[in-house]
């Protein structure tokens, strides 16, 4: 007689009790908020250029800015007038955009699945998403952007699936607060769209007049960038056709600019990118997928397809531009807001019934977590370790605060044998913002980029910093100045008697040097490398 099958029992994790708690998830996201705050109130680390060059930006608030909208300036601006001009102020705003946008997966996730475990693993997953985990701790335009997008996302859900017409009300609202951070949020009305198709057999009927008035109201974070645009020649435009190499963008391809011809490896890039930035979290979102089929009910099926619709396009289409030019690992990742209620699903499913894969996808991800959150109070001690030391970039946070003090005593020595005002020079926009926030009295420095030959920055665009402004040109003419990187041949054009001073102290990039330039009379006669080969070579 045959002995009769026995279902595998179900295994109980150690932490189920403490996912079902329904006060856990919101004690996890206000703890993780907790630490973040107080790491940024102690650390050590210098701000990145990025985060200095938005800082620039608050210091001179406008309705959108060269390369991105008025949103991180605007942010900024009220964290340092509440704060004071720190470090820390500057910082906080993104651990706290990284807070919103964890509990809005989590109130996803609690909207959508029974399982209040679900809602907590949620939370956590997003702090353990390494590229959110990264951007909570430096103030760039991701982690308000994410933020956005999650809630964005959460309002199209429920309004898709739940039969709430006036949710696409407030998901136009986030569209619109989310562009003025950061245009690619406009990727995910193709992913609602991709969503309301795939979910139209099952779904309740659209309510077309909320849904159009959601549209119009997301269209009111385009005002302030529009308006901006039509007064400065469309410079976004040029700047982001720039990106793409693409004509009419803001950069000339020179001997000195050349850009790189396309190759597959780019393409190769931008995967594995993703699979970094994005983390296990793909991995446990793929595995819902297929596992929902056979172990979930129809209504859980419906929500986990959903979810992976609206992040498909925004992962597409960058794809695509891997196709044309080389793309940057946080492009995408907003993309993998919605992958989470699903990854988290995956985790209960494998758990319970001991799938292997899914039980070492929830552990790397945990463990990936865990590691980003201590790389900052660790990284300077990781950063002298044999081999992995190499590859921590930290000299983009450490040494600016001696490096600017360097300078400071070099434009003093200047000030004083000259008995004239030095100027303060740097050929990247990112070196002369850092100057800017720590030299003493934070003063006004220039950039000189689009003067020989390279990209246009924010400073072409404020009257006080454009060097092709004859008015901001009048009061510089005949002083010294101290120039950070460059070639001589981009400044023996604009001063006299150029001297190599070398490297400063703790100069944050190789083969970045300093020089001393007498009596500047503007950047009129430079001329590209290329030409002058050409002059010198024709009979």
């Amino acid at each position: 007689m045959d002995t009769p099958a026995v279902d595998k029992p179900i295994q109980v994790p150690w932490w189920n009790a403490l996912a079902k708690n329904p006060a856990a998830p919101w004690t996890l996201i206000l703890a993780v908020l907790a630490m973040r705050i107080s790491w940024q109130l102690i650390s050590p680390y210098t701000l990145i250029e990025d985060e200095a060059h938005y800082w620039e930006w608050s210091r001179n608030l406008d309705w959108s800015y060269y390369s991105k909208g008025p949103g991180v300036a605007w942010i900024i601006w009220a964290s340092t007038q509440t704060l004071g001009s720190t470090e820390y102020a500057i910082r906080i705003p993104a651990a706290i955009a990284a807070a919103v946008g964890a509990f809005a997966v989590a109130r996803m996730a609690k909207d959508h699945f029974d399982d209040q475990r679900l809602v907590f693993i949620s939370a956590l997953l997003y702090a353990c998403v390494p590229g959110f985990a990264f951007a909570a701790m430096v103030m760039t335009i991701d982690s308000p952007y994410i933020a956005c997008w999650a809630f964005a996302s959460f309002y199209a859900l429920r309004a898709i699936l739940k039969d709430s017409p006036t949710s696409w009300l407030h998901f136009g609202l986030w569209i619109a607060i989310g562009f003025i951070f950061k245009y690619t949020i406009l990727l995910l009305l193709p992913g609602v769209l991709l969503a309301l198709l795939i979910t139209k057999s099952y779904r309740p009927k659209l309510n077309r007049k909320c849904f159009t008035l959601g549209l119009l109201v997301s269209t009111l974070g385009l005002l302030p960038v529009l308006l901006w645009n039509a007064n400065h020649d469309w410079a976004t435009i040029r700047h982001l056709l720039g990106h793409l190499g693409a004509p009419g963008g803001d950069t000339q391809p020179t001997a000195a600019y050349q850009a790189d011809p396309w190759t597959v490896l780019w393409m190769l890039e931008y995967i594995g990118l993703q699979l970094v930035v994005g983390g296990p979290v793909v991995f446990l979102a793929i595995f819902a997928h297929l596992n929902a089929r056979k172990h979930a009910s129809i209504q859980t099926q419906r929500v986990i397809v959903t979810c992976i619709a609206l992040s498909l396009p925004i992962l597409a289409f960058y794809f695509l531009v891997s196709l044309v030019t080389q793309t940057e690992g946080n492009w995408a990742m907003a993309g993998f807001v919605t992958l989470i209620p699903p990854a988290a699903w995956a985790v209960i499913d494998g758990v319970q019934r001991t799938d292997h894969p899914v039980k070492f996808a929830w552990g790397a991800a945990i463990v990936m977590g865990t590691a980003i959150f201590l790389m900052f109070p660790g990284a300077t001690w990781l950063a002298k370790q044999p081999i992995i030391g190499q590859y921590l970039p930290l000299n983009r946070m450490n040494g600016m605060r001696e490096h600017a003090a360097a300078a400071a005593k070099v434009i003093d020595e200047l000030r004083q044998s000259t008995g004239l005002e030095p100027l303060i020079m740097s050929e990247h926009y990112g070196r002369a913002s850092l100057l800017a926030f720590y030299l003493p009295g934070q003063p006004t420095v220039y950039t000189t980029s689009a003067q020989v030959g390279g990209r246009k920055t924010q400073y072409d665009m404020w009257i006080h910093t454009d060097l092709s402004n004859p008015e901001t040109l009048a009061p510089l003419l005949g002083r010294p100045g101290i120039l950070f990187g460059g070639r001589p041949d981009q400044w023996n054009c604009a001063f006299d008697n150029l001297t190599d001073i070398g490297q400063l102290e703790n100069e944050p990039k190789d083969h970045r040097t300093t020089y001393i330039g007498e009596n500047f009379h503007t950047f009129n006669s430079w001329t590209p490398l290329n030409k002058l080969d050409k002059e010198h070579t024709t009979p």
